[in-house]
This record gives structure tokens, sequence and C-alpha cells, in this order.
């Protein structure tokens, strides 16, 4: 079998010789690397480029600031780590750096550099958050500076970090998946039909509350005005007040018929007034049996207000003239001519 190396040059190079060809190069490269080897006074790198070193002229300390709160640390809250890289003025540091943060990120970092003679102490705060729940170490910060002709690496002391669940503690895992829905999905329409009839329902019941609010507002219609004194006046004990001495009380109740009778019949208000005030509408009103009801009034105003007190016989008949005064101001039906 032949494969095609180079497309457009019409030249077929065997397979195995090309496999032949790749072997060759391999092997040559992993001679090259064999012969390449580290002096033996040489320490060993952790990484690209520099050489980690536990004391030198720079030193790197960390420590976990004071939260405002007492609550456990929970995977996503905020804290402040300071980070102390301490070194002399004529040596030049990187910014400190983690080769790798595992289960912590950082959110934001300030920078403030003070000097204690020669030296300069850059302290930097870093925000950090964990997304891991568990017993965490900070990971080792790093900072590189030019020594002897290498780079060397200072680093901080790891510190160890407790991040809590945010999970219930009786919760062992997350919830079961739901099972499928059976097609044709019917909930959708019996949500429609539920809503619908809930509509429904809200319209008859607010007609039907409105009606029956509208009928309890609605003012029951009052008898005529000489129907209702009639029937007040009917409704008096006369005998067992009168046997009982409580003749104010019943001079009273007749006069105040016949005031409300006045109201409503003539439209004044009679009920408010006193006999001279009604004399005056009265007369304004042309009312032909004005004499008879200021006669009335004036002799209960007596018994009333002084300390007359009318014969027995009188005062049953006050009664029978408040009726009878009812009868003579009652309207008369019409009465239609016969036809000739």
């Amino acid at each position: 079998m032949l494969a095609q190396i180079l497309p457009g040059k019409g030249k077929e190079v065997p397979v195995k010789f090309f496999a032949i060809f790749i072997l060759a190069l391999v092997s040559g490269l992993a001679a090259g690397n064999k012969t390449q080897t580290a002096p033996a006074n040489e320490p060993s790198p952790t990484g690209p480029g520099y050489t980690l070193i536990d004391t030198g002229a720079v030193t790197i300390t960390a420590r976990l600031k004071p939260r405002r709160t007492t609550k456990p640390l929970t995977v996503g809250d905020q804290f402040w780590v300071e980070l102390a890289v301490r070194h002399h003025r004529n040596i030049k540091v990187s910014e400190p750096f983690a080769e790798s943060l595992g289960s912590f990120v950082i959110l934001d970092r300030n920078l403030v550099t003070r000097y204690q003679g020669d030296t300069v102490v850059n302290i930097y705060e870093l925000k950090l958050a964990a997304f891991a729940p568990g017993e965490r170490a900070l990971p080792l910060f790093l900072t590189t500076y030019p020594a002897e002709g290498k780079i060397l690496a200072a680093h901080s002391d790891s510190i160890p970090v407790k991040v809590a669940s945010v999970l219930p503690e009786d919760m062992k895992d997350i919830n079961d998946l739901k099972p499928q829905i059976p097609f044709p999905n019917l909930l959708p329409l019996w949500l429609a039909l539920g809503l619908l009839a809930a509509a429904v329902l809200s319209f008859v019941g607010i007609r039907l509350f409105r009606r029956w609010r509208k009928r309890r507002l609605e003012p029951a219609l009052l008898p005529e005005p000489w129907e209702e004194a009639l029937a007040a006046l009917e409704a008096i004990p006369t005998n067992e007040w009168l046997s009982a001495g409580k003749v104010k009380r019943y001079y009273y109740a007749v006069s105040d018929v016949l005031k409300r009778y006045l109201t409503r019949r003539y439209s004044f208000p009679a009920i408010d007034q006193t006999t001279s005030e009604m004399r005056l509408a009265m007369k304004r009103k042309r009312i032909a049996e004005k004499a008879d009801f200021i006669g009335f009034f004036q002799m209960a105003d007596m018994v009333k207000y002084a300390t007359y007190v009318p014969a027995l016989p009188e005062m049953e008949q006050a009664a029978q003239e408040a009726r009878e005064l009812v009868n003579k101001t009652t309207p008369q039906p019409e009465t239609v001519p016969p036809e000739t």
C-alpha cells in the first residue's frame, strides 16, 4: 500500500519507509536528552526558571485576616489573606503568585508599601473564596528574585482553612430526576380548564354578591304617612300607661306620632320644631286644619313641660283626637264623574 506524502508532486513514498523515518527521529531526540544531565550541586527547581528556598534575602509570610462574623466559612464566602513580602530596597522581587490555587479563587487584591530603613515591606491583601467544602489548605505563595546568577523563590507557609458546606447535613445527594412526562402531556390542558373554571366561578360569584349587596342597600318602601301614623297610634298602650301613671310618656308618644306625620305629609321638619315654629310652617303651607293641630300640641306641651294633668277621660281621648286629625288630612281618592 502506498500513501501520498506531498500533494501535487506526483511521487509516492511507501508507508513502511515513512514509519522508519519517524522512529529514527524520536530515537535521536531521546539520546540527546540523556547526554544533558544537571550538575550535582544545583538544587532541584520547583518551577520553570526558579529554585525554591526556605531562607534568603527575601521573606514572605501569610496570615488570615479576622472575619467580622462568627459564622463558619462556607462555600462561596469571601475572606481576606494578608501577604507580607520583606526585602532590601536594592532587590527586585516579583509579585506573589501561586503555582495552583486548587479549590480557591482570587477575587480582588490591594497593595500597600511601607519602608523600614532600607527594608521594603509590601503588604498584599488578597480577597479569596473557596468553591469546595472540607479541610483545605491555602497554596504556597511565591515571590521570585535574582541572586548569584539564578532566580530564587521565597515561599509562604501553608495555612489550613476549614470550609463548611451550604447543603443540609441530612442531605446525602441531589434529588433524583423526576420521571418522564407521558406523551401527550395533558397538564397544560387541565391547567387551562382549571383557569377557565376559576374565571367563570369568580364572575358568577361577583354578580351574585353585587346583587345581594344591592338588595341589602336598597331602602325598604315606607308606608303612606297616614297609614304609618294610624298604625303607630294603634300600637300605643293607652290604658296600660295611664293606669301606671305614665302620663307624660303617653303625651310624648302621641305628639311624636303627629309630628312625624306632619313631616312626611307636608314636607317640613315638624319633628324637630316647637309648637310656635310649627304654627308658622303650617301657615305657609296653608294647612286648613292648622288650628286643630296647634290646639292639640299646646295641650300636650302643658302636660309634657308643666304640671298639668288632665282628667282621665280627656287623656284617653287624646289618641282618638290624633286619629281624627290624621283622617281629616288624609288625601281622598279622586272620583271620576259618571259618563253621560
